[in-house]
Formats: structure tokens, C-alpha cells, sequence
């Protein structure tokens, strides 16, 4: 992180959107280029167009709904398309942001990776057998690693987005460092296993 950007560090480290919006409250300033940027990604984020007053994170969604969209990627080769080029807009990887942008974006992927991530230690994370076999903590983190690949690395391969999505790629990875060490082993695997 830029020594421009270090101001943020306790934003970005947040996972709670009320929270985060009183840390940004608090270090902002009134002709900061940075806050305007942040300030638009927040509203991107937590925004539900239909319902203004409905806290929602579009981001986390996406992080749920592109495993599978991953997975039926063959079936429906025009969603599939379709989707990646929404997604990448969404997520600013469409080659609009400035350099300082990338530098806020990556730290929005990673943030929006470690709420997931928050997430997969849940008691139905993983389940088998219609949810009556709890999956162990090891298989969660297996499980999570995969879906991270999957909507990463793996959506970057089979729509050919490799450049565009490095950023996204290179956050998420940095946050399942911190997850899972052993992620690497699971990354190879599925990389081996690819097919397009």
C-alpha cells in the first residue's frame, strides 16, 4: 500500500459496512480524490438499487453466485460470456481505473475475499447429505480455496480475461495466504484439472 493510502488501512480492514462508513467519515477530507473514489465503490457495494433503504453487499453476492455460474459455464457459453463482462465492469476490472485506484481496488477485493472468507466456518458451510454431515474444518477451507479459484482464476481462464483479472486474482490469493496456507496445493490442483 502507497504511503498515500495507509490512511485508509483501518477502512479496508473493517468487514462491517456501518463501521466502515464511520472510519471513512472520520478520514476523510473535503477535496480528497481518494474519498471520492472510495465513497463511489462504498455506494456500488452496499447499495440496493430496487430498495435504497435494504442493506445488501452486492460484492459478497458475487461471490456466491459465480461459483455457479462457473460450473455451468459450458451449458450456457452466452450467460457465462455475458456475466464475466458484467462482473468485470462491476468490479472496475474493465481497464478504467487509474494506478491509485487499482491500489484502492485491490484493497476492496481483498476486504470483500476476507468477509467471505468469514463466512465458510459456518456450521451448513460445506454440508453434505442434505445438509445432515457437517463438513470438517478442513474441508471447509478446501471448499472455500476452490470457490475462490473458481471465481478468480478459473472465470479468468475460460473467458480468456487472464490480463483484465490479475488484480482481482493476485487480492484473492493474498487473502486465502492468510486463510488457508496450504490454498497452494489446491490452486495446482485445480489448475491441472482445468478444462475450458
Amino acid at each position: 500500500m502507497s504511503m498515500e493510502n495507509e490512511k485508509w488501512t483501518a477502512y479496508f480492514s473493517e468487514l462491517d459496512p456501518e463501521k466502515r462508513m464511520l472510519i471513512f467519515n472520520g478520514t476523510v477530507k473535503e477535496t480528497d480524490a481518494e474519498a471520492a473514489f472510495i465513497a463511489n465503490l462504498y455506494t456500488e457495494r452496499y447499495r440496493d438499487a430496487k430498495d435504497p433503504d435494504r442493506k445488501v453487499d452486492n460484492w459478497l453476492w458475487k461471490f456466491v453466485y459465480l461459483p455457479g455460474l462457473y460450473k455451468k459455464r459450458r451449458i450456457s457459453k452466452s450467460a457465462f460470456r455475458n456475466e464475466t463482462e458484467r462482473t468485470l465492469r462491476e468490479l472496475h476490472l474493465d481497464g478504467t481505473a487509474s494506478e491509485n485506484e487499482k491500489q484502492l481496488l485491490y484493497l476492496e477485493y481483498r476486504n470483500a475475499a476476507r468477509r467471505y472468507l468469514g463466512t465458510c466456518g459456518s456450521r451448513r458451510y460445506g454440508s453434505r447429505l442434505f445438509g445432515l454431515r457437517e463438513a470438517s474444518p478442513e474441508e471447509k477451507k478446501e471448499k472455500a480455496c476452490e470457490e475462490l479459484w473458481m471465481i478468480s482464476r478459473g472465470i479468468a481462464l475460460a473467458s480468456g480475461k487472464e490480463t483484465a483479472m490479475a488484480p482481482f486474482i493476485e487480492a484473492l490469493r493474498a487473502e486465502l495466504s492468510v486463510f488457508y496456507p496450504g490454498y497452494d496445493a489446491v490452486y495446482e490442483r485445480l489448475e491441472k484439472t482445468f478444462k475450458k
